[in-house]
């Protein structure tokens, strides 16, 4: 694939990220009166396969993805993170990605 090509492609994937970005804070501006679960469980799934295609397309595998990721939840449980101190995040999710 030519550069031209994968430069279109990444700038295709930052809009398409941002628009869900921007979906999923409209959803959530609404959430407690609507509860729309299956939107917002869509609109953080396409954000989050759409981070690993960009990644790809920036040359960093999925598995380097997924590594720091629990790099960052590890650091996160050390530091007293406040998500981590008051509801267990960093570590409910670092347990679920050693898992699958």
């Amino acid at each position: 694939m030519n550069i031209s090509t994968n430069l279109k492609a990444i700038d295709m994937i930052k809009g398409e990220i941002l628009s869900e970005i921007a979906h999923l804070y409209r959803t959530l501006a609404d959430y407690d009166e609507i509860g729309d679960y299956e939107s917002v469980t869509n609109e953080i799934a396409t954000v989050i396969a759409m981070d690993y295609i960009l990644a790809r397309r920036l040359g960093i595998g999925y598995a380097s993805i997924d590594k720091k990721i629990s790099e960052l939840l590890g650091i996160g449980e050390e530091n007293g993170h406040e998500l981590e101190i008051e509801f267990s995040d960093m570590s409910e999710l670092k347990k679920y990605l050693k898992s699958r």
